[in-house]
């Protein structure tokens, strides 16, 4: 029995997974085999854009066509398989034609006849006029999309377009609405990732939960589908959509699922992770992050374990990064920070120093930090209201960015078609550009408003966790690391120089200035009454920056060796 190869195909992924056309078009090719007598064989070709994409199917079907598999062919319309009238005349001279096989089109199977010149020429224009009414088509909907944006722009109203709803989100009488039963796991996935779990982690965890998901056939979570949801600001309330064919993008409101605050903490732990990933250092150092050389460069750090004069040597250290920065570039070096700090004894002085000034404070005694956790009912409370005020302001802040970006574009696109005036319009211009300007200030400053917040209220964990005995909190290295972080905004490192025995200037050793986040080094606890202290005091807040002098065993002797054993006998 003879084949009837039905060759099926949409433009957009949203085509194929939310519309019936991919099974409107099975549906009407089974009619049409059924009809011809002929044996059904599906080519889907899935979602493939004609235009831009290489299309691995038909590429498929052309092959086996010249192999002689292939002898009867049926589509929709033969835009589904051609990209214009040069393909199209291509396709018959030479496969319909040079091979003898059927074409079929349509629900009522009309085939395509080439007996003379007329029907050939025939065949050649309907193509042509096919391709001109799909170009049509899609004017008509780019400019429909265009008007539903700039009319729920207009109205406040959140248009849907189509397509496959975000997850968290349902489709109601075509507004976009959430939806309760997902609403929840994309807040657990916020604050999963928020609170330090992983990825992976993450996914494990919905899998065990049974959690649906919108797309993969296995039922499982994809990685990548939750690095997109945890970038998606779309969960903040703000729902961007870009129009190539124009080049814009139109934002409007949203059901909010998540806050601002949130979705900007979660960035900065992506951005990190992602820095990380690509970095290569594959060792753990106590001062990342907060190590910084005086001429502005982030200290690096190495491990190095190798054998000399028969023994394992194992050296770790710091040092500044400006020599490999300026070799790449070829430029001048002027850092004068050349030699390499002892990463366990400078960890050592480091740990030692702040957790002194910790132990010294007025602000961190015992009975002050009672007092903090007691108020932390209260400052969560206070940070969630005045939050979420922000966050309502940074959502009417961003509309109205968007609003202006989309009315420099318009006033732009009449300038260049000669509907307007240039010379007024680059004046209306000029004054939007200084009002955008305005409310992107506005908006950085909200965000350093909500930024300020979330270390408040950081503070006040950092303060529950680190609150009992110093000693039993930072055992571990990763809760040292948590320790210093929570306290230290960054340690700099400058070079102690001094005169040889040939009286040149060199570098001796090094110094450190540890600058903390709060005010702690040296603060004073003053009484109300000296004599009768039971009268209450104050705590005089004392200075962010403690200086270390020059600090001897941190600096690397020349030809020093962090440890060494005699090979064989253990590294």
């Amino acid at each position: 029995m003879n084949y009837l190869d039905c060759y099926i195909r949409v433009s957009t992924k949203e085509q194929a997974e939310d519309g019936n056309s991919l099974n409107n078009q099975i549906r009407i090719g089974k009619s049409v085999a059924k009809k011809l007598k002929l044996k059904f064989r599906l080519r889907n070709e899935g979602a493939r854009s004609s235009t831009i994409h290489y299309r691995e199917v038909f590429e498929e079907l052309k092959d086996e066509i010249k192999q002689g598999n292939v002898t009867h062919v049926w589509c929709l319309d033969r835009s589904r398989m051609f990209r214009d009238m040069i393909d199209s005349m291509m396709f018959r001279k030479e496969y319909l034609e040079a091979c003898k096989v059927h074409l079929y089109e349509g629900e009522y199977a009309k085939e395509v006849q080439f007996r003379d010149e007329n029907e050939m020429l025939t065949y050649d224009i309907l193509s042509r006029l096919q391709q001109y009414e799909n170009k049509v088509r899609s004017e008509r909907s780019q400019r429909g999309k265009i008007d539903k944006l700039k009319q729920a722009i207009a109205t406040n109203k959140s248009v849907y377009l189509g397509g496959t709803a975000t997850f968290g989100y349902v489709n109601e009488n075509k507004q976009w609405n959430i939806n309760k039963d997902e609403e929840k796991w994309v807040k657990w996935i916020f604050n999963a990732y928020d609170t330090g779990k992983s990825t992976v982690e993450i996914k494990n965890e919905l899998d065990k939960q049974g959690v649906k998901t919108r797309r993969t056939k296995s039922g499982l979570w994809n990685l990548g589908t939750l690095q997109k949801m945890l970038r998606n600001k779309t969960y903040t309330g703000i729902h961007s959509v870009y129009v190539k064919k124009i080049d814009k993008e139109y934002s409007f409101k949203v059901p909010k699922i998540i806050t601002v605050s949130q979705y900007n903490r979660v960035q900065k732990l992506l951005d990190a992770r992602l820095k990380n990933a690509s970095n290569t250092k594959k060792h753990f150092s106590l001062l990342d992050e907060i190590f910084f050389c005086e001429c502005g460069v982030a200290m690096g750090s190495n491990h190095q374990n190798y054998k000399k004069n028969g023994f394992n040597i194992s050296q770790k250290k710091y040092f500044c990064r400006s020599h490999e920065y300026h070799w790449k570039s070829k430029t001048e070096n002027n850092c004068t920070n050349k030699r390499a700090l002892v990463m366990e004894e400078t960890d050592k002085v480091i740990l030692a120093s702040v957790k002194k000034i910790v132990s010294n404070s007025n602000l961190m005694k015992e009975k002050t930090k009672k007092a903090v956790l007691d108020e932390k009912n209260k400052v969560e409370s206070d940070y969630l209201n005045e939050r979420e005020k922000i966050e309502n302001k940074i959502q009417r802040i961003q509309k109205q960015i968007d609003s202006i970006e989309n009315n420099i574009v318009d006033l732009e696109l009449e300038k260049g078609l000669g509907k307007r005036d240039a010379s007024i319009v680059d004046k209306v211009i000029s004054r939007y550009e200084q009002e955008l300007e305005h409310q992107h200030n506005e908006y950085k400053s909200s965000e350093s408003e909500l930024d300020a917040l979330d270390s408040n209220l950081v503070w006040v964990d950092w303060v529950s966790k680190f609150s009992d005995d110093l000693e039993t909190t930072t055992r571990t290295k990763e809760n040292k690391q948590e320790f210093l972080r929570g306290l230290v905004d960054r340690v700099i490192v400058h070079s102690e120089l001094g005169l040889d025995r040939n009286e040149k200037e060199v570098q001796v050793g090094h110094s450190f200035d540890i600058k903390f986040k709060m005010p702690i080094v040296n603060d004073k606890l003053i009484y109300n009454d000296e004599e009768n202290k039971t009268k209450g005091y104050e705590v005089k807040k004392g200075k962010k920056v403690l200086k270390l002098g020059l600090v001897a065993e941190a600096t690397q002797k020349r030809g020093r060796k962090s440890s060494k054993k005699k090979a064989g006998e253990g590294a």
